[in-house]
Formats: C-alpha cells, sequence, structure tokens
C-alpha cells in the first residue's frame, strides 16, 4: 500500500480555507444581491491567486519567501475587496477573516494576532474617513 505524503501540508490547509472562505464571500453576497461585477475586482484577483497557489502546492512547488507573500496578497487583495465594497457600510465586511485565517495556519497564534491588528487598522482608518473625524488625534491631547 503506498502513503500520500505531501511536504507543504499548511499550503494544503491555506487553499482550502481560502476557497471556503471566497465561496462564502461570493454566496452570501449572491444571496444579499449585493454582488457587483465592477466592485468584485479583487475577488476576481484573489481566485487567481487561489488558483496559482493551487497549482504549486499541487507541484510540491514554494516561492521564496512563500508563507510571507502568500499573507501579504490574502491582507492586501481582502483590503482592497472590502474597501471597494463599501468598507464598514458595505456587505462584505467579514472578510478580514481570510488573512487572519491564512495567516494563523502559516504563523500561528502571532500570525493571526498581526493580521487582525493590521486589518483592525485598516477598519479603523476607514471609519475615521466615512465619519470625516480626521482630527481624532487632535482631540486626544487636549
Amino acid at each position: 500500500m503506498r502513503k500520500f505524503e505531501t511536504p507543504y501540508m499548511a499550503d494544503w490547509f491555506a487553499i482550502s480555507l481560502r476557497w471556503i472562505t471566497l465561496v462564502g464571500l461570493v454566496v452570501s453576497l449572491g444571496l444579499g444581491q449585493k454582488l457587483e461585477i465592477i466592485l468584485s475586482w479583487p475577488l476576481g484577483l484573489l481566485i487567481v491567486w487561489n488558483l496559482v497557489m493551487t497549482m504549486l502546492a499541487s507541484s510540491n512547488v514554494r516561492m521564496t519567501y512563500h508563507r510571507r507573500i502568500s499573507f501579504f496578497m490574502d491582507l492586501v487583495l481582502s483590503g482592497a475587496f472590502f474597501l471597494v465594497q463599501g468598507g464598514l457600510q458595505g456587505p462584505a465586511l467579514w472578510t478580514g477573516l481570510l488573512p487572519i485565517l491564512t495567516s494563523a495556519i502559516y504563523f500561528e497564534f502571532l500570525g493571526a494576532l498581526l493580521a487582525a491588528g493590521l486589518f483592525s487598522i485598516l477598519v479603523i482608518s476607514m471609519s475615521l474617513y466615512e465619519t470625516g473625524n480626521s482630527s481624532f488625534c487632535d482631540h486626544c491631547f487636549h
């Protein structure tokens, strides 16, 4: 009996979670009739990115700094999707789970904490921008 072994099991977990998150985003936006093709370009790039990651994992190949690049792409493309969908007022508020989940797989708890912190900075800055309270820090020092 032949044993199946893969040297990059974490990559397969990250790819699977990315597919689950992408399908969840498409289904939830589609059911809520909020899925607009023009505003979904980051989602399309995430799908293409995950197809490339799937091909690399199936070939047992990794890029240099594979985990860092994968985390960075998930963070940037999820952030872009969050922004083009309307930020806090938009229907894709939970898109920040994608970089948190993939960084948790690749970098464990500290990676998930870093991803949550970085995405929180995006959410906080977006909320300050939306409320027009750009002088928020000025009030802290008076």
